[in-house]
């Protein structure tokens, strides 16, 4: 039986090391230039994990119903996210540029599973590397880095 040299061992271990480290700087939200996109990272997550009850209304296929936007959030551009929702006649801000501790938009991501008020609230929660993807774009100043929203059709609406 022939055992391996150091010199293959050291190779395999640099290859798993390799590995992990590529896994996690492709995962990371921190970018080579050090900014979060807001059309490449944020919106993305948004589209996949909020839209669908925080998007313009439409006529469910089901029901027929016209479903509003929850909460009269809407989420489905970076102007209406930054506009937040109306609650007794005021505006409510879910997004504080450079403060991501007072944006629920992130915050309601980051509570503890079991908390009454997480987000997304049916679905898979956010990941760690997406909610600090939120995080980060919001420390930012939660620009938009010149992206334009796609027109968002919800699955559910009538076609």
């Amino acid at each position: 039986m022939k055992f391996p040299s150091f010199i293959d061992f050291a190779r395999r271990a640099i290859g798993v090391t390799g590995f992990f480290v590529l896994v996690f700087l492709t995962t990371s939200p921190a970018k080579a230039n050090g900014k979060v996109d807001f059309g490449k990272d944020v919106y993305p997550i948004l589209k996949d994990n909020c839209l669908k009850c925080h998007a313009s209304a439409y006529v469910d296929a089901r029901s027929g119903r016209i479903k509003k936007p929850k909460g009269g959030l809407r989420l489905d551009s970076h102007a209406l996210i930054l506009m937040g929702y109306e609650s007794d006649d005021k505006q409510v801000a879910v997004v504080v540029p450079g403060k991501p501790e007072e944006s629920t938009l992130y915050t309601s991501t980051a509570l503890d599973p079991d908390h009454d008020d997480i987000m997304p609230s049916t679905g898979d929660l956010l990941t760690k590397a997406q909610q600090a993807t939120l995080r980060q774009w919001i420390r930012e100043g939660s620009k938009p880095h010149g992206f334009k929203e796609p027109a968002y059709v919800n699955p559910k609406a009538k076609k």
